[in-house]
C-alpha cells in the first residue's frame, strides 16, 4: 500500500468540506444564576465537595444516545469541588435555574447582527444530555438564538448555520481509571456557540474563517480571554470518507495541519479498506486466547507491572492482517495506535501490543515465536496482545472487533480530539438528537422590540472602523492601535475618550498595561471590575486632581475600598493641587530668587526640577508646568524683569 503524501493533496479532487463550531466564553455573570464567572486556582481548597454517578436515559422518542451510553458504561465516580465565591445551588442541581442572563443574551443578539443571522421567532432552553460528568445535572442547557447567517471572504460566502447561547461545563482537574474530579468554577459560564456550515474547502481557509469569527467575538468587548476561553471544533470530510468532528483545536496556527492530517487519516483508512477487500477479509470475529503462562519468566517491566496488578495477558489472532497494524495512517501514527486510542477512551487500558511493533518493550523474539505457536498464527496473519483484568476482556474484545470491522466500511463517523502535533485520536461517537429535550424550569425567550433596540444600540465598530478612528482622531501609535482594536477594553476606551478631554494614549496605556500589571501583582482581580467602574473613575469630577504617575494606585484604592476619587486622594495623602502645590512653588522661587533673576525665562527648567523633587511625583507634571510658568511670569513682572 502506498503512503499518503500530506504535501501533495488536491483538495478540490478530494471534495474537502470543512465546517467549524466555535465556542466563546462571555465575560458576564453566569448564564442561569448570579454567580461571578471566574476560575479558581486548582490549589485552592474547595468549600464543599459533592460526589455522584450519572446514567444515560432515553429521549422522549425512546432513543438512547450512543455517546451517553458509552460514557455510562465506564461507570465512573464524579467528584465536584464547590467554591462559595463562584458557585451556588444552581451549579449543584439543587435549585431551578434563574432566567437567562440579560447581558449574555444581548451579546448573543449583537453577534447575530454581526453575522447577518436571523433571530428565531422565539427560543426555548433545551437540555442536552451529557453523562461524562462535566455537568452535575447530567445535561447542559442550550438555547438556539438565530440561524441562516453568512460572512463574506475572498474565497466566497460562508454560511453561519446557527448561533446558540449555552452554559459551559465543569472543568476536569484530575482523572483516574474510576474517578474524575471536576471544579465547578467554570460550570455555568455563558458560551456563544457559532456553527459555520461546511462551505470551506481548504485547510488555510478554515483558519481564516476561525480567525474572522474570533475577531467578531472579541469586537463586542465582552468575551473572556486566555487559554480555554475560546474553543474551535472542526468538522472535516472528503467525498469518499465521512464527517468527523475534531475537538480541541485551540491554536489557530495548528488548524491547517489538523485538517491535512485528518485528510491523510481518512485516505489511509480507505487504502486499508481496499487492501482488506483484496485479501478477501470479510466480517471479523475474534477468538480470545489467554497467554499469561507464556510470560512466567519475562523480564519486561510493563508485563511485570501488570502482573503486580493481578492482570492477565490475552491475544487475538487477526487473519490476513500482516503488516496492516503498522501502516502509518497519519504522520508518526499507525493503525495499531488508532485501535489503542479507542480502547483508551472506552476502557481502563492504556494501550495494546501488536506484531508489527514487536520485539519491543521487553518482549523478545522468543516470546513472539511462542505467541505465534500458541494462537496458531499463519504467514499472512497478525495479532493484538492486551493486558487487562479477566472481567474486562469481553468488553475489550467487543471494542477491538467493532473497530476492526469498521475498517471494512472505511471511515467511521465520530468525534475525535486534536493532539499537540495536529493528529487526531478517537474520543467518542458522534452525538445525535436523541440527547435533546426541553428545559421544564424556564419559559420561552422572546426577542421583543425593546431587546432588539438594545442590541442595535450595542453594535460595536468594525475592526477597520476602529483602526481609522484610533489612528486619525485619537492619534494613537500603531502598536497601541493593534493592541486596543481587539481588546475587551475597546468599548470602554471609546466611551471615556469620547466623553472627556483625557489623553487617549493615557487611557489606552492604563487599560492595556497598568491594569494587567495590577492583576499580575495581585492588587486587583479584573474579573470583578465592571466597565462602569472604569468609566466612572475616568469621568469623575475630581479625576484631574489625580497625579498621572498615581493613576493606577488611585484606581486600585478607589475600587478595592469602594470610594470616590476625592476620598482616595485624601486617604492616600496625595497633595491638594490647588493649595499645596502653590505653596511649594512659592517656596522654590523664594529659595532660588537670585538664580531666576540671572536666567529669567530660562529658569523654568530649574524650577520644574526642584518642584518635581519636592512633590515626589504626587502631582501631574503638566499641572506643575502650567503653574510654574504662571508664577514665574508673575515673579519676573514684579521684579521689573
Amino acid at each position: 500500500m502506498k503512503k499518503i503524501d500530506i504535501d501533495n493533496l488536491d483538495y478540490k479532487e478530494l471534495g474537502l468540506c470543512c465546517g467549524i463550531e466555535l465556542h466563546q466564553q462571555l465575560n458576564t455573570h453566569k448564564l442561569f444564576c448570579n454567580c461571578k464567572s471566574k476560575l479558581i486556582n486548582e490549589s485552592t481548597k474547595p468549600d464543599k465537595t459533592i460526589s455522584r454517578r450519572l446514567r444515560a436515559v432515553s429521549s422522549e422518542a425512546g432513543e438512547l444516545d450512543s455517546t451517553a451510553k458509552e460514557e455510562q458504561n465506564k461507570n465512573k465516580l464524579f467528584v465536584y469541588n464547590f467554591y462559595n465565591s463562584c458557585n451556588c445551588l444552581v451549579e449543584t442541581d439543587s435549585q431551578p435555574p434563574f432566567p437567562v442572563n440579560n447581558e449574555a443574551l444581548k451579546i448573543a443578539g449583537v453577534i447575530t447582527k454581526l453575522t447577518n443571522s436571523v433571530f428565531v421567532d422565539r427560543s426555548y432552553v433545551m437540555r442536552k444530555q451529557v453523562v461524562d460528568g462535566s455537568n452535575v445535572s447530567g445535561f447542559q442547557r442550550t438555547a438556539l438564538i438565530s440561524t441562516n447567517g453568512s460572512l463574506d471572504f475572498d474565497f466566497g460566502k460562508v454560511r453561519v448555520d446557527k448561533i446558540l447561547l449555552e452554559e459551559d461545563a465543569a472543568r476536569a482537574i484530575e482523572r483516574t481509571d474510576d474517578k474524575v474530579i471536576y471544579s465547578l468554577d467554570r460550570l455555568g459560564i455563558p458560551l456563544i456557540e457559532l456553527v459555520v456550515w461546511h462551505d470551506i474547502h481548504t485547510p488555510e481557509d478554515t483558519k481564516t474563517v476561525a480567525l474572522k469569527v474570533g475577531q467578531i467575538f472579541r469586537s463586542t468587548g465582552k468575551t473572556k480571554r486566555g487559554l480555554g476561553s475560546i474553543r474551535q471544533d472542526i468538522n472535516i470530510s472528503i467525498k469518499r470518507g465521512s464527517r468527523v468532528e475534531v475537538k480541541g483545536a485551540q491554536n489557530l496556527d495548528l488548524i491547517p495541519e489538523i485538517v491535512k492530517r485528518e485528510i491523510v487519516r481518512q485516505l489511509s483508512l480507505l487504502e486499508i479498506k481496499e487492501e482488506l477487500l483484496k485479501r478477501a477479509v470479510k466480517k471479523i470475529s475474534l477468538d480470545t486466547k489467554k497467554i499469561t503462562c507464556l510470560f512466567s519468566k519475562t523480564e519486561s517491566k510493563v508485563i511485570k507491572n501488570s502482573f503486580n496488578l493481578k492482570k492477565e495477558i490475552f491475544a487475538f489472532r487477526l487473519e490476513n492482517f500482516k503488516d496492516l497494524l503498522g501502516y502509518e495512517i497519519q504522520p508518526d501514527r499507525r493503525l495499531g495506535t488508532e485501535i489503542a486510542s479507542v480502547l483508551k477512551a472506552t476502557t481502563t487500558l492504556k494501550g495494546i501490543f501488536h506484531l508489527d511493533e514487536l520485539p519491543n518493550y521487553g518482549i523478545t523474539k522468543e516470546d513472539i515465536v511462542n505467541i505465534k505457536k500458541e494462537i496458531n498464527l499463519k504467514e499472512n496473519d497478525s495479532f493484538i496482545m492486551v493486558m487487562c483484568f479477566a472481567d474486562e476482556i469481553e468488553d475489550v474484545k467487543r471494542i477491538i472487533e467493532k473497530r476492526l470491522n469498521q475498517l471494512l466500511v472505511g471511515v467511521p463517523k465520530e468525534t475525535r480530539m486534536a493532539t499537540v502535533e495536529g493528529n487526531t485520536e478517537y474520543q467518542r461517537p458522534l452525538s445525535g438528537s436523541a440527547r435533546m429535550y426541553p428545559e421544564t424550569d424556564l419559559g420561552a425567550i422572546e426577542f421583543s422590540p425593546n431587546y432588539l433596540k438594545e442590541v442595535n444600540n450595542s453594535l460595536p465598530l468594525t475592526i477597520k472602523e476602529r483602526e481609522k478612528l484610533y489612528l486619525e482622531k485619537f492619534k494613537l501609535n500603531s502598536q497601541l492601535v493593534d493592541k486596543m482594536k481587539l481588546s475587551n477594553f475597546a468599548p470602554v476606551f471609546e466611551n471615556i475618550v469620547s466623553n472627556s478631554k483625557i489623553s487617549p494614549t493615557t487611557v489606552c496605556v492604563f487599560l492595556l498595561e497598568d491594569l494587567i500589571k495590577a492583576q499580575r501583582d495581585n492588587l486587583i482581580d479584573l474579573d470583578d471590575v465592571l466597565y462602569s467602574d472604569l468609566i466612572n473613575f475616568f469621568l469623575d469630577k475630581d479625576f484631574n486632581k489625580v497625579p498621572k504617575q498615581k493613576l493606577l494606585e488611585c484606581f486600585v484604592y478607589s475600587f478595592n475600598n469602594n470610594v470616590k476619587i476625592d476620598k482616595a486622594l485624601l486617604d492616600l495623602g496625595f497633595l491638594e493641587q490647588s493649595t499645596d502645590l502653590s505653596k511649594v512653588i512659592d517656596l522654590v522661587i523664594e529659595d532660588n530668587k537670585q538664580k531666576i533673576l540671572e536666567l529669567k525665562e530660562r529658569s523654568v527648567g530649574l524650577l520644574m526640577g526642584r518642584v518635581m523633587s519636592e512633590t515626589k511625583g504626587l502631582v501631574d507634571g503638566k499641572v506643575i508646568s502650567r503653574m510654574v510658568s504662571e508664577k514665574l511670569k508673575t515673579f519676573l513682572k514684579n521684579n521689573n524683569v
